[in-house]
């Protein structure tokens, strides 16, 4: 019985890894001041996003979109979010005196790319069923495995690149007391760079807000 085991279990991987064609790669560089109390910030000044990399963009809307989505993601914090239009009523001879920090961020890669993925051959296992003679003479199927050679074609890969770079700043002191800069790559994607961005973003600040809550 166990010897049906492991290349069931071998079969199985290989049926989730075939299901499942995507893979992602991150690279993230995160600096935080440990001297600086997160826990005072009450009112975050939250600036448009700069958008750096526009080239491969296919619409105006999409910068619009990213915007929509970055507010609503910035908004997630606990803190009183301000807009750069209210903070200079507030405060029209320091804007950023509003609010206890203020944030920038700027996009800058957003690509799209494809390489091609050499031929190659894989040992996979398979099963079949066969029929065994008993010992009583009557005959019954029996399921069994074996492992054969499969060959996979040369293939093109698409992929797409995002990357975004925060930084929040203490309001009184301009001193940056937070940065994030993070590149994002998702293969066998094609045009999936708005889901990178949402999730590059929720990412930061879900962490900000972590740190704002870190000692309730």
């Amino acid at each position: 019985m166990l010897r049906y085991v492991k290349p069931l279990i071998t079969g199985i991987l290989l049926l989730l890894f075939v299901l499942c064609p995507f893979s992602a790669q991150a690279e993230k560089l995160n600096w935080v001041d440990s001297t600086y109390d997160f826990t005072k910030v009450k009112k975050a000044l939250v600036y448009d996003i700069d958008m750096v990399d526009t080239a491969e963009m296919e619409s105006d809307l999409t910068e619009k979109i990213l915007l929509e989505e970055y507010l609503k993601t910035a908004a997630k914090p606990p803190y009183r979010l301000i807009r750069p239009d209210k903070a200079a009523v507030l405060s029209p001879d320091k804007p950023s005196a509003a609010a206890d920090i203020y944030i920038k961020a700027e996009l800058l890669k957003w690509h799209d790319d494809s390489y091609v993925k050499s031929p190659y051959t894989s040992w996979e296992t398979v099963s079949s069923t066969r029929r065994v003679k008993k010992a009583d003479g009557t005959w019954t199927e029996e399921r069994y495995y074996e492992t054969v050679p499969v060959y996979h074609p040369a293939e093109i890969v698409y992929t797409s690149t995002v990357r975004v770079k925060f930084d929040v700043y203490d309001s009184k002191t301009d001193k940056l007391v937070m940065s994030r800069d993070e590149l994002r790559e998702r293969s066998s994607s094609r045009h999936g760079q708005q889901g990178i961005f949402g999730r590059i973003s929720k990412s930061f600040f879900d962490d900000l807000g972590e740190k704002l809550n870190q000692d309730e």
